[in-house]
């Protein structure tokens, strides 16, 4: 089982940590005989400690990826939104088209008698 560092010893380790991620030889060296600790023992807690220090910034990178995603999705359904309102006000001037199209068709019939729609359609289109 693995003996637990002592709160000195790691506070050496994270003063060295701060200075420099990777360690010289020198510097283990000098580490070894500061906290009693061996080489190996220095060199993987600086391994775990800059592992630790990836996946931290790692998550804080998915965070702002997430927060983006998050806010470009909202503007996304906001433009859904808009569209879909432009959407039903085209159908709607539509229905109001054709009903008035009806209506005049139907004007055409009254006031022409025995005029076709046809007939009467290509009058006008002639006159253009």
């Amino acid at each position: 089982m693995a003996k637990r560092f002592e709160k000195c010893q790691i506070d050496v380790l994270e003063l060295a940590f701060e200075e420099s991620e990777h360690l010289s030889r020198e510097k283990k060296i000098d580490l070894v005989r500061t906290t009693g600790l061996d080489m190996e023992q220095i060199a993987s807690w600086f391994n775990r400690k800059r592992a630790c220090k990836r996946a931290r910034e790692s998550i804080g990178d998915l965070e702002r990826i997430n927060a983006e995603l998050q806010q470009a999705l909202e503007d996304s359904r906001e433009k859904e939104g808009e569209l879909q309102k432009k959407l039903n006000e085209s159908k709607q001037r539509e229905a109001e088209l054709e009903a008035e199209n009806q209506s005049l068709k139907h004007s055409l019939m009254i006031s022409g008698g025995d005029l076709q729609f046809d007939s009467v359609l290509g009058f006008v289109n002639r006159y253009r």
